[in-house]
């Protein structure tokens, strides 16, 4: 019996961290593509401002993935959506292949876009409904981060010894495979409960955890119970949009939510600030720039291969250490080492074997302390932050104003290097990184190891409730199944 419980929670995670792997493929590919098609390949003629819309098209119209998942959640469940929202991918690697003018590839960016969009946000939002509190902050790193970084490294490795269209075609497998996945999957068990349908909820539940346990029971008890309120409660309206449209507008009247929003939107601009996403989408090109050679295999090798053992020490720390602890230690000196890199840039503008490593190595420390800790930290955040009665509209506008400022992010790269060059770059992001460390110190509660339930009550109340009274007060479950099937 524990023994399914775990492969079906392992088989959950592998999913997800496939989708990870896929997603981070899209941006170790496309750095490759740009750096391409930015002088070296003439098979599609395109300007400068062109190849940056190509490269930035995709944090924008991420927000119209954020839409498409509000609804096809609340229609089909989790688990199927990714598969609906995974497929467009797959044909978008055989448009790039054989893509022959900038409108195919402009149309690809444009529907790859809107499918990571949706297969981003179920990544957090699948991982903190499937596994406990208690490794929640685990294996979304395993899942996201690991996979991100190891999808990212694949994809430019290959760049730099394939063409960009054959890197393509590899794409298709990570992509194939967490579409198939989920296929195999139970239905998220908070999924169920907000659609009135508890039974199949605890059935699902205890397919996933192990009971009896206390922790287990008490997390299932608050589920069930707070969302048969929601649900009584609700005007059954048959209009999908009407009801999530009403729903979001008397969550903004709540001074909870407006708190929990402030946090989640200081936590976005911390995450593009950090410049993962930048550096993954045009690394090929800043690491040429830094060092000003066009031979970066080792380079890239270093600065890839540290954002992965960054990824996997990250498993460690946020398996040992609390939320706050681990953000606000890893971030300060993260930060500190990025505006060390940006004075080297700006002093050091010789292209010696030493000032050339030099460089790499600091941008590669920077990529093992933000991996290790604040992204560790931001992404568990964006996991758990969202109160469920509402987590699909809430989803789709706190991600709509993410992907609206990573686009701007990666756009006006190009221009802000040739104004205010590299190290101007990075000495705003890290002005804007310890205003967000500010925001978050005095605002940010810890949630390690809380449910998902206690961490809204915390927004509601400051506090997170007595568990043992919590548990007494509420009214037992209709349906206790003694067999798992």
């Amino acid at each position: 019996m524990k023994r399914a419980q775990i492969l079906r929670q392992v088989l959950v995670v592998t999913g997800l961290a496939f989708c990870s792997m896929s997603d981070g493929f899209i941006f170790g590919q496309m750095s490759g593509m740009v750096d391409a098609l930015n002088g070296k390949d003439s098979s599609i003629q395109l300007s400068d401002d062109e190849v940056s819309w190509i490269a930035s098209t995709i944090n924008i119209t991420c927000f119209c993935g954020f839409g498409l998942i509000t609804i096809l959640t609340e229609k089909f469940g989790r688990r199927l959506t990714i598969t609906m929202v995974t497929t467009p991918v797959i044909i978008c690697w055989i448009m790039v292949y054989f893509a022959q003018d900038k409108y195919t590839l402009l149309a690809s960016r444009v529907i790859v876009g809107a499918s990571y969009g949706g297969v981003l946000i179920l990544t957090y939002v699948n991982i903190a409904e499937y596994v406990s509190p208690s490794i929640r902050s685990l294996c979304l790193n395993l899942m996201s981060a690991c996979g991100s970084s190891a999808g990212t490294l694949l994809g430019h490795v290959f760049s730099l010894f394939l063409h960009w269209r054959e890197v393509a075609l590899i794409g298709l497998i990570p992509s194939a495979i967490s579409a198939i996945l989920p296929l195999f999957w139970v239905e998220s068990p908070s999924w169920l409960a907000t659609k009135g349908r508890f039974k199949e909820c605890e059935l699902s539940f205890k397919k996933l955890r192990t009971i009896p346990n206390k922790d287990a029971e008490f997390e299932l008890k608050m589920l069930i119970n707070s969302q048969r309120e929601n649900y009584n409660n609700e005007t059954k309206d048959s209009n999908i949009f009407t009801s999530l449209i009403m729903k979001y507008i008397r969550a903004c009247k709540e001074k909870y939510y407006r708190r929990i929003f402030i946090l989640m939107l200081v936590v976005c601009i911390y995450r593009v600030a950090a410049g993962r996403i930048l550096f993954n989408t045009l690394i090929i090109t800043i690491i040429q720039d830094i060092t000003g050679t066009s031979d970066i295999l080792y380079y890239t090798l270093v600065v890839d291969g540290c954002a992965l053992i960054g990824a996997g020490i990250s498993c460690i720390f946020v398996s040992k250490l609390q939320m706050r602890t681990l953000l606000f230690t890893s971030g300060p000196i993260a930060n500190c080492v990025q505006i060390i890199l940006a004075f080297c840039l700006y002093f050091w503008t010789d292209n010696t074997f030493s000032s050339r490593w030099t460089k790499v190595s600091l941008l590669a420390l920077y990529f093992i302390l933000i991996s290790a800790g604040p992204y560790a930290v931001l992404e568990t955040l964006l996991s758990e932050l969202h109160p469920l009665d509402i987590k699909a509209s809430s989803t789709f506008v706190m991600g709509a104003l993410a992907g609206v400022l990573q686009f701007l992010s990666i756009k006006l790269a190009n221009y802000l290097f040739s104004v205010i060059g590299h190290h101007g770059v990075f000495f705003c992001n890290a002005a804007i990184v310890f205003m967000c460390l500010v925001y978050l110190y005095y605002c940010l509660p810890e949630t390690k190891g809380r449910t998902l339930q206690e961490i809204q009550f915390y927004f509601i109340d400051n506090k997170y409730g007595d568990k043992d009274q919590m548990f007494r007060s509420e009214p037992q479950s209709d349906v206790l199944l003694s067999k798992i099937i």
